[in-house]
């Protein structure tokens, strides 16, 4: 008796996928509700079993498609559902972005302005609820060879580690280098330990012969370059944007 119930149910649920896939197709991811395109993107993590309950679960913690992309392995695993393998599959998805659009570009992604590269950064660290490195290798053109992004579990100012520099420059061997890393839910102004780690960093790549291009900090206020020493993009704070739109229309 036991046995046809587990059958039916994995009848129904092949079903259901089955009839997902065929409407992500029809009519497109942007015309599902993000409860369905998050039970779609759970399909390719769990091969079996109905993905309902687990995709509303996510968002009702995360709220968003993107906020569970850029959520932390630790705080995935807090969600009923989600184990340390689906946890760390979910939170590798925003490097198949960089890669496929590197890939499809030759891996010749040449950055010709200062806002590009922001961009670029922002990406990859913005929106980050624990601090990240990010690490950018450069060729003589400017074309970014290798990048590396590495996640340190925490939301406390952590530092940027000479060894994970070290390791970096060997493996990719650089023309030029850039450095970023976020304050989540900080300003970018940098720490004591931040301006002590770019004043080593800047001595190793002087002394294996790399550019160090710049040091980025991002933070809720903006991104800080340690080389300019200053603030290069500002965010604006949503509530100060309208109550200034709120004293210009009373004008």
């Amino acid at each position: 008796m036991e046995e046809k119930k587990v059958k039916k149910e994995k009848c129904i649920h092949e079903g259901h996928r089955a009839r997902l896939v065929e409407m992500a197709k029809n009519v497109g991811l942007d015309n599902l509700s993000a409860y369905q395109v998050m039970e779609f993107f759970l399909t390719y993590i769990f091969p079996r079993g109905d993905m309902n309950p687990l995709a509303h679960r996510l968002l009702n913690e995360f709220e968003t498609f993107t906020n569970v992309m850029d959520a932390s392995e630790r705080d995935l695993m807090r969600v009923k559902g989600i184990n340390q393998r689906s946890a760390r599959m979910i939170s590798m998805f925003s490097e198949f972005f960089f890669y496929y659009t590197t890939s499809r570009m030759g891996r010749k992604f040449v950055v010709s302005s200062r806002a590009e590269l922001l961009d670029i950064i922002e990406d990859h660290l913005r929106f980050r609820n624990t601090e990240n490195l990010l690490l950018l290798a450069l060729s003589p053109v400017n074309i970014i060879t290798h990048k590396r992004r590495i996640d340190k579990h925490s939301s406390l100012e952590v530092g940027t580690s000479i060894m994970d520099i070290t390791d970096f420059l060997s493996s990719s061997k650089p023309a030029s280098l850039v450095v970023a890393h976020c304050h989540p839910f900080g300003k970018s102004e940098p720490s004591d330990a931040d301006a002590e780690s770019f004043k080593r960093i800047d001595e190793l790549c002087n002394q294996c012969g790399v550019n160090l291009m710049d040091s980025f900090i991002l933070g809720e206020d903006g991104v800080y370059s340690q080389r300019d020493d200053k603030l290069v993009r500002t965010y604006y704070d949503i509530d100060e944007l309208k109550e200034a739109l709120v004293v210009n229309a009373g004008r």
